[in-house]
């Protein structure tokens, strides 16, 4: 049987520490140290990762948070080069998830649906 915890996902999982930290305490720019490094996905030859981000508050549109984002890949590609010992360091491919604003509006439908259904009653 397989190793169901196999080399992507571990190198997933340091990427993804290993930027969530210098999001944390190496990037100056403010507005990105309201970002959340929910998830990456690595493709099988490891040479990009979409890494999937949300946003805790801010007052930049997604799209300026993607652009910002991508500016900085080389020096986050940096620090992974420093940390990880890996023949080619992946692109870095950075993508605005926004599942709790879908997550909030679907419970909001839902709340109003119950409303009305107890109001016909």
């Amino acid at each position: 049987m397989a190793n169901e915890y196999s080399i992507t996902n571990r190198l997933e999982k340091k990427i993804q520490r290993i930027i969530s930290h210098n999001l944390i305490h190496n990037i100056k720019y403010n507005r990105l140290k309201n970002i959340s490094i929910d998830d990456i996905k690595l493709t099988k030859d490891l040479s990009s990762a979409k890494v999937f981000c949300s946003v805790l508050t801010s007052d930049l549109p997604k799209k300026n948070l993607e652009s910002l984002l991508t500016k900085a890949s080389g020096f986050f590609k940096k620090e992974i080069g420093k940390a990880l010992e890996i023949k080619k360091i992946p692109t870095l491919i950075f993508i605005i998830d926004n599942h709790e604003e879908y997550a909030n509006r679907i419970n909001l439908l839902i709340e109003q649906t119950i409303k009305k259904d107890n109001e016909k009653k």
